[in-house]
């Protein structure tokens, strides 16, 4: 998106003051309670804002691009993109210093990413653990099974589920879960600083190498595990099977805890939530964040806005509806269940090691990103792709410039 032509219109769009417009992809039954959540406590604060959803990440920032081109952009949106794309490309809002000073309450990696040019121009809502193994503690239990704690005993654990005529693991056909589970297999069997390396850096021997190779073997294996029915699935979807009976586990972010929670089940009981096989203490998250775009008829209201959802009690609220754990250090846990307390717990330690595993959305640039999920995806998908194949293939991805 070229800069230069989108400022005409985006000003042009805000010369009306009008009430707020988030657009954003929150369309499970926890994402919309927490939606509403959100709207309540904006009208409490004064700010009435409109929500607009949009089935699909994907499908959101399409349509986010076309609004910016038609000239009709909204006041705020959901996004997973780094803050700097955005800034590159549509002026941003500067949500002023008393927003400015809530940041000191943030993780600095949180915080770091929601300024530019030394301006606040992005709230965060809630902190999401992605790399976190979703279990059927009933279906276990049942066939006299426990969770698996690392990747040999998940692989013996699936084998026998599949011999019991149950769906070992549930997925989902979007990029991004199986890039879920391509991180969680290459942080539980190679580690963080492999990670680091060969992922984030493009360590170009590492990503040729032996070790990569028997990653993406592995990777691939574990579609063995999981069914046809994936190809029409979303992630709600696949833990909706965990919630019917009819699947024993899933990979995903701790959103699916919403999930849970809204279907009265109990964490440690009914279902689990373990760090993935081989994880340990590692915290691999991404955050929620809402990015402001400069609207100077609004600019007033969207401070405002920003102000009440970086709130203790708000941020705990929203996070406590949507499955992951409040973004402040400050925030009481109290009312969080056990799958949000070991996260909270795991972060914490993480931040204080200087070990937390910042997602790869918010660190690679867009189109080595896109190209990472296009080629394991391409992976999963193919038969006929060869290890070696995918490793050059994913060498000229992380390679991309934007």
């Amino acid at each position: 998106m070229n800069r230069a032509s989108v400022i005409a219109l985006l000003l042009a769009g805000s010369a009306q003051a009008a009430d707020l417009e988030l657009l954003h992809a929150w369309t499970s039954g926890s994402e919309a309670a927490m939606v509403g959540e959100l709207a309540a406590a904006a009208r409490g604060g004064g700010v009435d804002l409109k929500t607009t959803a949009v089935a699909g990440a994907s499908n959101a920032n399409t349509l986010l691009k076309a609004r910016f081109l038609s000239g009709h952009p909204p006041t705020l949106a959901q996004t997973d993109k780094p803050l700097r794309i955005w800034a590159e490309a549509v002026p941003l809002a500067d949500l002023g210093g008393a927003v400015n000073a809530q940041f000191a309450a943030l993780p600095h990696a949180v915080a770091a990413e929601l300024r530019h040019a030394a301006k606040p121009a992005a709230v965060p809502l809630n902190v999401h653990r992605l790399n976190t193994l979703w279990s059927n503690r009933r279906l276990l239990r049942a066939h006299g099974m426990v969770v698996p704690q690392d990747w040999d005993a998940f692989h013996r654990t699936a084998a026998q589920l599949r011999q019991a005529g149950l769906l070992p693991l549930a997925i989902g056909s979007s990029a991004g879960q199986k890039l879920s589970l391509f991180v969680a297999v290459v942080l539980g069997r190679a580690g963080r600083d492999f990670f680091e390396r060969a992922v984030v850096q493009a360590d170009p021997a590492l990503l040729a190498g032996e070790r990569m190779a028997a990653l993406l073997q592995e990777f691939r294996a574990l579609k063995a595990y999981t069914d046809a029915g994936q190809v029409s699935r979303d992630w709600a979807g696949a833990t909706a099977l965990l919630l019917q009976g009819r699947a024993v586990f899933q990979f995903t972010g701790d959103w699916a805890n919403g999930e849970f929670q809204k279907a009265g089940w109990r964490a440690g009981v009914d279902y689990d939530c373990t760090a993935a096989p081989g994880n340990g203490g590692l915290h691999y998250f991404e955050f929620d964040r809402l990015v402001f775009f400069a609207q100077p008829a609004r600019l007033g209201a969207q401070q405002r806005l920003a102000g009440l959802l970086l709130q203790p009690e708000t941020s705990a609220q929203l996070a406590r509806l949507k499955g992951g754990i409040p973004v402040r250090r400050d925030a009481d846990l109290s009312g969080f269940n056990a799958c949000a307390q070991r996260s909270a717990a795991d972060f914490r330690a993480g931040e204080a090691r200087g070990e937390l595993v910042l997602a790869l959305s918010a660190r690679l640039g867009e189109n080595a990103y896109g190209g990472l999920k296009d080629v394991l995806s391409a992976y999963w998908a193919s038969e006929r792709m060869t290890s070696a194949q995918a490793q050059t293939r994913l060498a000229q991805a992380l390679r991309q410039r934007d």
